[in-house]
């Protein structure tokens, strides 16, 4: 009898999680200081350059995260 094929699970680089947790606890700090901020545009951009390299587990690890601890 045959079971079903798992799938692998896609690689999750705990480095590549842990900053980008630390780029969006920045961007959100620069966001409740003031959202017109070039410092947030900085903030908002470093976060969104880094989240295009992610794989969709690391990315849902990093939001997953950032929910539970507020940001």
């Amino acid at each position: 009898m045959l079971g079903r094929k798992r799938s692998e699970s896609e690689p999750v680089r705990r480095d590549q999680v842990m900053k980008l947790i630390n780029l969006g606890m920045k961007e959100t700090d620069a966001a409740d200081r003031d959202i017109d901020s070039p410092e947030f545009d900085r903030a908002r951009d470093a976060f969104n350059s880094a989240l295009g390299n992610a794989t969709p587990a690391e990315k849902d690890a990093v939001f997953d995260a950032l929910k539970r601890h507020g940001y």
